[in-house]
């Protein structure tokens, strides 16, 4: 661990940007080239204030605004401190959450919370374009990485495709592969939106925070090559572990839209 002395620039009280921002995109900027890495002390409200030539309030201002962002913590009674970057997740290719975190190294495992036959509730029916009260297996799992949870993922199935799914040790197997290597469907893209919401009382306690953390939720439908729902999906991701990364384009032909799939809705 190592106690950092601010030794960057003094925030300009002649830019229109507020000071505390100023300094907070500075801090930002060290964590970002490594100069300052996760675990490493920052200065102490007082400290800081003094090594960048700031006030106290405005000090405070910018760590508060960091701590907010997720890149760094306060660890009472300790200090505050370059948090852990936040994972990526890439929600323009279909992999399963199994996938993409192995990849990064991670030990990924799952708790099953929930599988069970049910009819399908109207909008899950529409998305997976079943009839009403058609029977769909539900499967809810808390997903987490080197233990500790980071993800509450529900799918839902059409029963009639993909019966005894349920029965299956969904413990640490990736859904995707299953679905490909024992029922031969290969789920290729997804219709899916993105939305920043605060977490409920079930959720904060799954994840240990505080009701009203902040979340992504990840909500579509996963189909397969020729168009076939396959899968209604909710993802909860904890806000201060996760970012999305997403592709842009200044136009997209009407033949390559399955390349783009996330939808982001402004309401």
């Amino acid at each position: 661990m190592t106690d950092l002395v601010w030794n960057g620039p003094v925030p300009s009280k002649q830019s229109p940007v507020p000071l505390y921002y100023q300094l907070a995109e500075a801090i930002e900027d060290r964590i970002a080239t490594g100069e300052w890495q996760p675990g490493d002390r920052l200065p102490s409200e007082r400290d800081l204030a003094s090594q960048a030539g700031i006030s106290r309030m405005t000090a405070r201002q910018a760590l508060s605004y960091l701590v907010d962002r997720g890149a760094i913590e306060v660890r009472h009674g300790v200090g505050t401190f370059v948090a852990q970057p936040k994972l990526t997740s890439d929600p323009l290719h279909l992999l399963g959450f199994t996938e993409q975190m192995m990849a990064t190294g991670g030990d990924v495992a799952s708790t099953v919370l929930a599988r069970e036959v049910l009819p399908a509730p109207g909008p899950v029916a529409a998305a997976l374009d079943l009839d009403p009260g058609s029977d769909v297996v539900r499967i809810m799992r808390l997903r987490s990485l080197n233990g500790s949870p980071v993800l509450l993922e529900t799918s839902y199935f059409p029963r009639a495709r993909f019966a005894g799914i349920e029965q299956r040790d969904l413990s640490r197997a990736s859904l995707y592969t299953l679905l490909e290597t024992d029922f031969g469907v290969r789920l290729t893209h997804a219709q899916q939106t993105v939305e920043a919401v605060g977490s409920n009382e079930f959720e904060s306690t799954l994840f240990g925070t505080e009701r009203g953390s902040p979340m992504l939720l990840l909500e579509g439908v996963a189909l397969t090559s020729d168009g076939t729902p396959g899968e209604y999906f909710k993802a909860v991701y904890r806000g201060d572990r996760f970012k999305f990364a997403l592709r842009a384009a200044d136009a997209v032909e009407p033949e390559s839209e399955a390349a783009l799939p996330i939808g982001l809705v402004l309401t």
